[in-house]
């Protein structure tokens, strides 16, 4: 079960980062660096809470809460 949950971890760790990053290339120079930010900072933070809710649904399923 621990190395179940470090590969679900490293999994999440490598998509936020995959996630953060691809604003940041498409978006510079297009816009401003404050705008260009603030969506990275909006897209990290609602596929931070993807990944939290697709983490629940897992904890669920394995403890047997949900069918």
């Amino acid at each position: 079960m621990k190395a179940e949950i470090a590969i679900y971890l490293l999994i999440a760790a490598g998509s936020m980062l995959m996630i953060t990053f691809i604003p940041h290339m498409l978006l510079d120079g297009l816009v401003s660096n404050e705008l260009k930010e603030s969506i990275t900072w909006g897209v990290s933070i609602l596929w931070a809470i993807g990944l939290i809710a697709l983490g629940v649904d897992i904890v669920k399923k394995r403890t047997g809460l949900k069918e």
